[in-house]
């Protein structure tokens, strides 16, 4: 186990630069995972870490030594890749025991190792076959029992579940969860899904075009993301936005024109708002009821309807912009009719022209 230290991480290829001075700490044990679109960095930033790519300028350090410039095979880390990278011709044990056979470790030990990550990874049984015969749920713990039995300071996640379908990345996202309660390793662990990200991390680490965006547990990404940007990737579905307008404002609070003309008053930090500015508010699908039980009501008609039994979604657009509301499968909305829906001051949020969010006042959130 160990720590991992960026400091101001740059990588250049050629002229342009993909990684733009990236500082990050990830203490002992943590699960940290790098999310965002794809082309933000984050597949770029982990092989930084791994040695498989050069840092241009800045410098890693795992459990406190400098490997900026050390070997992928002397820092301590193993990594677990999209595509497996399993040998085709060699059995699941000759996969797994083939790294320490290359170290000149002894039979009794890879013997040991083997069997010791086969066991907690249920993989007993399987040893003796090869990758073909196996599912690709099997094959990927295969691929995490072969860094296992290195016994790593430090393992990486290179996307390792974008190959499965949906029932078998929910198991898995299981298993590799329970495989960090386990073993206690630090874990960085890279996707473009946001979902996995919320569900596995101790902390996210929010990427966009190079640059670190936001850094938290999930829960304080979603209550209190930094930006716009944020706001928009974490949480499933995402958030909706709707131009407003501010009215007038004091210097606790601020009235705003929301489309259809319905007003809202927000106790706010008003430095640097003036009237007439305009904003963006933004509201989660989950967060919006039918009816009038909120504070705030928003109508537009239900063009899309999904019933998915516990959970129906109702996809509109109001003024040209798109909304969706994520409503209990109870919920009895019918396409075509023009639908109310309101929600709560509390839950909203709000972002100034160039997407950086504004403290509401009225907020009340736990401690993350």
């Amino acid at each position: 186990m160990a720590d991992v230290k960026l400091e101001t991480v740059v990588k250049r290829f050629g002229t342009v630069e993909t990684i733009h001075g990236v500082d990050l700490d990830i203490k002992n044990g943590e699960f940290i995972v790098f999310v965002g679109p794809s082309g933000c960095g984050k597949s770029t930033l982990l092989r930084l870490i791994a040695g498989l790519e050069e840092v241009t300028e800045g410098d890693i350090f795992i459990d406190g030594d400098c490997v900026t410039d050390a070997k992928s095979s002397a820092r301590g880390i193993a990594m677990v890749f999209q595509s497996y990278a399993l040998y085709p011709h060699m059995t699941v044990y000759e996969n797994m025991s083939f790294g320490l056979e290359v170290a000149g470790k002894s039979k009794d030990f890879i013997e040991e190792r083997v069997n010791a990550a086969a066991d907690i990874l249920k993989l007993n049984e399987l040893l003796d076959r090869k990758p073909r015969q196996l599912s690709g749920g099997q094959r990927q713990r295969v691929a995490i029992g072969r860094t296992i039995v290195r016994q790593p300071k430090v393992f990486l996640f290179d996307e390792p579940l974008s190959n499965l379908d949906a029932e078998l990345r929910v198991q898995m996202r299981i298993e590799i969860s329970r495989l960090h309660e386990k073993l206690g390793n630090t874990m960085i662990y890279v996707t473009h899904d946001q979902v996995e990200a919320m569900t596995m991390a101790d902390k996210i680490v929010v990427l966009r075009d190079g640059s670190v965006e936001q850094i938290g547990t999930p829960m304080s990404l979603y209550h209190t993301p930094a930006n716009k940007f944020v706001a928009g990737f974490i949480g499933s579905p995402k958030m909706n936005f709707l131009p407003v307008t501010i009215k007038a404002l004091d210097d606790q609070a601020i009235t705003l024109t929301l489309p259809g003309s319905e007003e809202m008053t927000l106790a706010v930090e008003t430095d640097g708002l003036k009237p007439g500015q305009k904003l963006e508010l933004g509201i989660r699908p989950e967060h919006l009821t039918t009816g009038r039980s909120g504070d705030i009501s928003l109508s537009f008609p239900a063009e899309v309807v999904e019933e998915l039994g516990g959970t129906t979604y109702v996809y509109g657009t109001l003024n040209g912009q798109n909304l969706i509301a994520e409503l209990d499968g109870d919920a009895r909305i019918h396409k075509g009719d023009m639908e109310e829906f309101s929600f709560n001051k509390a839950r909203a949020h709000l972002f100034t022209e160039d997407q950086r969010a504004i403290t509401i006042r009225e907020k009340r959130l736990p401690s993350y």
